[in-house]
């Protein structure tokens, strides 16, 4: 069984690089979510962040509702042309907090251990 180097966490999914025979494959990031998962590379988690901030602005309409924001589902464009999600607004926050700060976190361990490391 491989292993995994765990990145991000929160009450919606998890994000990590998988492990094999003790090398560390950082060109693919796993996010895992409800029963998905899909494995982007840096660039498709940065179009992906931009995809969910776009359907979430052009989406969020439920200020007023009792609902707040739970009950319609949208569909969620992923960087995959053939696959998109179907997701309510606060899923999609969710999932926007799981990407950002996913990348967050790969990009202060390249600066700290990559291009910012005297």
């Amino acid at each position: 069984m491989k292993e995994i180097q765990h990145i991000y966490q929160n009450e919606f999914g998890v994000s990590f690089y998988w492990k094999e025979d003790e090398y560390l494959s950082r060109d693919k990031v796993q996010l895992v979510f409800k029963e998905t998962g899909l494995q982007l590379n840096p660039k498709e988690l940065l179009d992906f962040k931009c995809l969910i901030e776009d359907s979430i602005s052009k989406n969020h309409c439920c200020e007023d509702c009792d609902f707040k924001n739970n009950c319609a589902k949208y569909l969620l464009k992923t960087p995959f042309h053939e696959v998109d999600l179907a997701m309510s607004i606060h899923e999609m926050t969710l999932m926007n907090n799981l990407v950002s700060t996913t990348l967050f976190k790969i990009e202060l361990d390249e600066y700290l251990w990559g291009t910012g490391r005297n």
